[in-house]
Parts: C-alpha cells; structure tokens; sequence
C-alpha cells in the first residue's frame, strides 16, 4: 500500500509539473499578445524536454551521480544539454517560426541551454532528496543496528566472572553445609532475574537499580566476610530512570580491587534536579595509575562504564575518576 501511495505521488507531482510548466506561459502570451501558443508547440516541447528530463531522472541519475561517479555524469549530461539546445534552436527558428529574435543561432542556444539547465535541476531536485533522505536512514539505522549490537555485547560483559566467583563459592559453602548458602542462592537468583528481564530495556526505574545494586552488595558480603558497604541513598527515584547495568561495573570494580587490609565502600546515589549523582569510593592495594595514562591500566569494568555511558548518554554526563594514596573515587553526573 506504501509503494502503491508513493507511486501515485510522484504521478501526481510530475503531473502537475508539466501542467504549470505549459500553463503559465499560455496565459502570459495570451493576456500579453505577444504569441499564442500552438498545439505543435506543446507536442514539441513536452517530447524534447520530457526526453531530457526523464532520460536524466530514470537513466543518468541512478547510474552516474547517485554512484558518485560525478565526473561522467557531466561529461554524458552536458553534451546531450548543448545538442538539445542548438536542436531547439533550429527547430523554433525554421520549422515552428515561433521565435522572433535576431542573432546567430548560437545565442538563442545559450538562452535554451540556460532554460533547459534550471529546468532540469528543479526536476531532477525530488528524486535526489529522496535518494539521499533513503540513504541517510539506511545509515542511521545501520549506526543504531551497530550500536544495539555493542550495547549487548558490553552489557554481556559486565558480570560474567563475578557469576563465576559467584557460583565457586556457593558451591564452597554448600560443601561446608554453611547457614549461608540458600540466602546466597536467593540473591544470586535475584541478579540473574534483573539480568535477564531488566538489562535489555532502554530504561528502568531507578529504584530497581538500587536494588540491583543491593543484592549485588548483600552477595559480596556473603562471598567475603568483613566487607563494610556505607549506602546513601537520598531523592525520590520513583520519579527517575536510568539506563541499565552502568553503576554495576563501579561498584563490582570497588569489591574486585578493594584493600584487603580496609574492606570498606562508600556509595552515595543521589536525584535531585533532572541529574543522577553516583559516588563509589574504595580503598585499593594496587599502585596508583595516574589521570590522563592509556585506559588499558584500568579495569574491564571501567571500560565497559565508559563505553556505555559514551553510547547511552553522549553530552549527557560527567565522569571523574581520581586515583591517589591508596584511595580510589569515581564520580558520575547523569543529566536525565
């Protein structure tokens, strides 16, 4: 039905075309008294710039110029401009003797290759913005395909090996016939059931997030004793969302590489003012890798964040990561 509509569009465009194009000039002769208008005109005109126009919108536009073959698109087109015009010129001064001027022929042909010249781009301007609108979307949605396509492979990497450690010390516990086991087991189940049901949306509440984040800290805890997580959590995140499985690779990278000897983490989320405030601070043992080195000093986790964050908010956010005496910190501003 779509190409049904588009085909009678271009009718009705092409149509109307040549009906004004031959209209106007039958009433400024006729009201003027300058000419009148024969039917052996018309059928003149209509074959000889019908011909041109269309051979250029059906024949030399797909295969020269929409190719970028630039240059053999004028050298076909030009020549055939040139004949026409010097055809035309002949043709009204000889056989049809509609035309009054005096000169040579060749100033007559400049005036029809100048006319003819315009025509054609005005005719020929439709189909070119058609060509070129078709191929910006198929562009814009070969970028959104890519992107989708990254986007799911980076949030595939974000918890792979910690369901791994995961699943290493469930197992650890339950030989140990620990009391622990089954809450671990019920936590893990919650972050598999967000992993698989929230992680592929665009958005999610921003509490769910939250929670997210909880049962990921509530895990680790029972993975390790002895880890001391500070949470402060203030602002109505009813009234927010975010996109999913960002905040993760901070925290997850605060428990990889905390200080053995200060198991301590201190989050802050905050909503306030259309932005999202995200704080993750942790001691660390590993040496200090300065601001402004390769990002192959940092983690996997870090990375992925990154990616995300250029991906899902591009102009949208404010990272700062500070890395010194042992201590790491890691700031992030989303505008939502």
């Amino acid at each position: 039905m779509r190409l049904e509509y588009s085909l009678f569009t271009r009718l009705v465009l092409n149509l109307l075309f040549w009906v004004f194009y031959f209209v106007y000039p039958f009433l400024r002769f006729r009201y003027t008294g300058e000419h009148s208008i024969t039917v052996e005109e018309i059928v003149f005109y209509l074959l000889l710039y019908g011909s041109v126009l269309y051979l250029n919108n059906l024949v030399l536009l797909p295969r020269y110029l929409q190719n970028h073959h630039i240059k053999k698109y004028l050298f076909t087109l030009l020549p055939i401009l040139v004949a026409v015009a010097f055809f035309e010129a002949y043709v009204n001064k000889t056989l049809l003797k509609t035309c009054s001027c005096e000169g040579p022929n060749s100033t007559y042909a400049l005036f029809n290759f100048i006319h003819l010249g315009v025509l054609l781009i005005m005719f020929s301007a439709v189909p070119l913005i058609r060509h070129y609108s078709t191929k910006l979307k198929a562009l814009e949605k070969a970028e959104t395909e890519r992107l989708e396509a990254e986007l799911k492979f980076l949030k595939a990497q974000v918890n792979p090996h910690m369901l791994f450690n995961s699943l290493n010390s469930i197992y650890a516990q339950a030989l140990k016939n620990a009391k622990e086991t089954p809450e671990m087991v019920l936590k893990l189940s919650d972050l598999l059931r967000y992993m698989l049901y929230e992680a592929d949306k665009p958005r999610v509440e921003l509490e769910k997030e939250v929670d997210y984040l909880n049962d990921y800290i509530s895990l680790q805890q029972l993975r390790k004793s002895g880890i001391k997580v500070d949470f402060l959590v203030e602002g109505k995140l009813e009234d927010y969302s975010i996109a999913p499985m960002i905040l993760i690779n901070f925290l997850e990278n605060a428990f990889k590489y905390i200080d053995p000897f200060n198991l301590k983490i201190d989050l802050e989320l905050k909503a306030a003012d259309n932005s999202i405030y995200f704080r993750c601070k942790n001691h660390f043992t590993h040496k200090p890798v300065s601001l402004g080195q390769a990002d192959e000093q940092e983690g996997l986790g870090i990375k992925n964040a990154k990616k995300l964050l250029n991906a899902l908010y591009p102009n949208k956010h404010e990272l700062n990561i500070e890395k010194g005496e042992g201590i790491f910190t890691v700031a992030l501003k989303l505008a939502v």
